[in-house]
């Protein structure tokens, strides 16, 4: 049996309430990223927002989801979307709910994470194709300032590129220059 009496089994005690404390403390901060698929600046994007935004585009048209990566498009998307959809209403190349939700025609109803996608995707092919360059540049840099961080289950955003690269794999350790040999007879 345990003596809580002890001085022994009280700094016991003592050690396992600290411990427990500690490690509901920090449990505390990590749930803000639990589940997400990405944390951009203050706003967090949620793994289940990506999938119930790629089923709705499977769902609502299915030659739109062909291929691999429809959950990392999706993710993009989702992560540019304020900077696109904002400099899109700026530059007169807005796209409604409306306008997004016609290439859904499978769906009556269809989900707004997939129109949020879509409203992006068409919204930045506006701009590109109005030559909407300086508004472009300016997305790239406030989307660089956010600093978009990615789960490394879908890679991650590479300014420079405005794109979801894959990410290094963890275990790959880079190799070290080669020095020289304190045998200077031995290979």
């Amino acid at each position: 049996m345990f003596d809580t009496r002890s001085v022994v089994g009280r700094s016991g005690l003592r050690a396992a309430v600290v411990a427990v404390a500690l490690g509901l403390a920090v449990s505390a901060c990590t749930p803000a990223k639990a589940g997400a698929a990405a944390i951009v600046g203050d706003r967090r994007i949620t793994s289940q927002q990506v999938n119930d935004s790629s089923q709705g585009i499977r769902e609502g048209n299915p030659q739109l989801a062909q291929g691999d990566g429809l959950e990392r498009t999706v993710l993009y998307y989702l992560v540019i979307s304020p900077w696109v959809l904002s400099a899109a209403q700026a530059t007169g190349n807005g796209v409604s709910n409306q306008e997004a939700a016609k290439l859904l025609p499978k769906t009556t109803t269809p989900d707004p994470g997939s129109i949020l996608v879509l409203r992006t995707f068409t919204a930045l092919q506006k701009m590109q194709q109005a030559g909407a360059s300086e508004a472009l540049a300016q997305v790239q840099k406030d989307i660089g300032a956010a600093d978009p961080k990615l789960s490394p289950r879908y890679g991650t955003f590479d300014v420079q590129q405005m794109s979801i690269v894959d990410a290094p794999p963890n275990w790959v350790v880079p190799k070290s220059e080669p020095t020289e040999s304190t045998n200077p007879g031995q290979p």
